[in-house]
């Protein structure tokens, strides 16, 4: 069951944006390509071609600080054999498929374990998602890319009925449900197949039963319909200029302070940043579409309070396609108008330098979006000297 309203929504918006979604989701295709010609389970050397086969699996299974196949690398290095005997053992279609992922996932814990130290492999990450992309490369014409944040994001804007959580052993064979169902519903759009004509000709044999441009389908719902102005944002950037920081201390007489009400502070203070996030993604967004990286990077902003987000609003990319991470702060005066940061943005901004940025929005009118911003690189630590908020921990 779905909402049958917003299915056709989706279908259309999907064919609408088609060339520009291919383009940003095509690498899912070439990667089943590379494990196909790499077949690592024939190969004598099976390290060595399970490398190769993975290699264009880009941020399907290495991204942010998510690392399933470098682990798993790591721990081939160590154990080949034992590395080998999972996929085998993974490989066995006659099995289920849903004990066959956790026994996977259980095998590359005990192998992390038993060779690596916290410090050394903090976690395997060989989970649900990381198995699925394995057993996709080999099956393409059985097997779905499970992702959770997606489907939890498709499910609730399709009113599936089923709102998955996380660790939730009923979560894939759900997962495995709605898939079957648009499938289903796709094969019967004659509009759509005749679209997809012209990429299964470019990757013979990737999709032979649509399964990937199903899991495109659930991608679409989770990110893109989600966020039409990704595809609409026009223009071009404005010039950042660059931001100097200095100390300077002031006195303010205590009969200087007025006094307002916190509450409605905070709720303009809140506003004002979102409207200021907003024009720093805008103006990231149409930077990044002008580099030679990948079409899957894409500028976001992060959830607050998320573990990711500790520390920054935005996670960006460079022109080699490194990460960024960028804290915004707001304000409707001049550039030299002072403004506080956190002990987590400037932990952040020491740990790697050379990839935070500080966006300091001046002259913002949050009525239309418009303003100016100057851009501060590298450790905030020289200028964080005096502490204002501390953790209080009962």
């Amino acid at each position: 069951m779905m909402n049958e309203t917003v299915f056709r929504e989706l279908t259309a918006f999907y064919k609408k944006h088609y060339s520009e979604i291919r383009a940003r989701e095509d690498h899912k295709w070439r990667a089943v390509e590379a494990f196909r010609a790499a077949a690592p389970m024939s190969a004598a050397d099976f390290p060595a071609a399970l490398a190769e086969g993975l290699g264009k699996t880009g941020n399907l299974l290495d991204s942010g600080y998510y690392y399933p196949r470098t682990a798993l690398f790591m721990m081939m290095k160590k154990d080949p054999e034992a590395v080998r005997g999972m996929f085998e053992d993974l490989y066995r279609e006659q099995d289920g498929v849903f004990d066959r992922v956790e026994i996977f996932s259980a095998k590359a814990r005990a192998l992390r374990k038993k060779y690596f130290t916290q410090a050394e492999l903090p976690d395997d990450d060989q989970d649900e998602h990381a198995v699925s992309v394995y057993l996709f490369l080999r099956y393409p014409e059985t097997h779905y890319i499970y992702k959770y944040t997606a489907f939890r994001a498709a499910a609730e804007l399709l009113n599936t009925g089923y709102v998955p959580r996380r660790n939730d052993r009923r979560n894939l064979p759900a997962y495995y449900s709605l898939c079957g169902e648009l499938n289903r519903r796709i094969r019967d759009d004659a509009e759509l197949l005749s679209m997809e004509e012209a990429r299964r000709s470019e990757f013979p044999g990737a999709d032979p039963e649509y399964h990937l441009l199903t899991e495109d389908l659930v991608i679409c719902a989770a990110t893109y319909f989600r966020h039409p102005e990704m595809f609409g944002t026009a223009g071009t950037p404005e010039r950042a200029g660059k931001l100097r920081l200095s100390d300077e201390k002031r006195e303010m007489p205590l009969e200087a302070v007025p006094f307002f009400d916190p509450v409605e502070i905070a709720r303009y203070e809140d506003s004002l940043r979102d409207a200021g996030l907003a024009f720093v993604l805008q103006q990231e967004r149409m930077k990044v579409r002008s580099y030679r990286i990948s079409a899957k990077k894409q500028p976001r902003i992060l959830n607050a309070g998320s573990a990711l987000g500790e520390g920054y609003d935005i996670l960006s990319y460079d022109r080699r396609g490194e990460e960024l991470r960028i804290a915004v702060r707001v304000t409707t005066g001049s550039e030299n108008e002072s403004f506080t940061v956190s002990e987590a943005e400037r932990r952040v901004s020491a740990m790697d330098p050379a990839h935070f940025r500080l966006y300091r929005v001046y002259a913002f009118d949050p009525a239309d979006g418009t303003g100016k911003y100057s851009v501060f690189r590298g450790d905030l630590t020289p200028f964080c000297v005096n502490p204002e908020r501390y953790r209080i921990m009962l």
